[in-house]
């Protein structure tokens, strides 16, 4: 006996950025039925922003974040919103502690960096995630993902680049 069809159907839950305010609020993007759906919490309680047949929406995912865009319209849902303010922090941290010279403290940080990406990207699976984008991709939404490899790679090739023009320029200085 086979079973019958049953169309794709996953969470993904998070929070929603709020450009206006500034804030951010419990989020959940659901795909049930061919419809793709995003509730969010605000203080009122929970409010249906939209849904809408999965073809209409595109979904952009970067890291720990979804972004669904309908009609034009943004709607970025990260998984971990926390750890872009420890992000921020561990960039200040590092800032300062290579001003002051402290090399040890420096790699602490480059540990909490590390520690706070394996975070958002753990959030980012429990949360749902590669669970939705693959069934958002099955109802019909055009999907794109950008994980944690290809932008770790980005940013390397970028620090490399810094490093092998810096040499160049020493050396063209040098023999000058």
């Amino acid at each position: 006996m086979t079973m019958p069809y049953q169309p794709p159907y996953a969470v993904f839950s998070g929070a929603f950025g709020d450009n206006a305010s500034g804030g951010w609020f419990p989020a959940r993007a659901e795909v049930s039925n061919g419809l793709i759906t995003l509730w969010v919490a605000l203080p009122t309680g929970w409010t249906q922003y939209f849904s809408v047949p999965a073809q209409e929406v595109v979904v952009k995912s970067a890291a720990q974040r979804i972004t669904l865009v309908v009609r034009g319209q943004s709607y970025p849902i990260l998984a971990d919103p926390r750890s872009v303010n420890r992000a921020i922090g561990h960039g200040v941290a590092g800032g300062v502690a290579d001003v002051l010279n402290k090399p040890v403290f420096e790699m602490g940080v480059d540990v909490a960096r590390g520690v706070n990406v394996a975070g958002a990207a753990h959030s980012f699976a429990i949360g749902g995630g590669p669970e939705f984008l693959a069934a958002a991709q099955q109802s019909g939404a055009k999907t794109s993902r950008l994980g944690y490899g290809p932008i770790m790679a980005i940013g390397c090739s970028a620090g490399l680049f810094v490093v092998i023009a810096v040499t160049v320029v020493t050396v063209l200085v040098l023999n000058l």
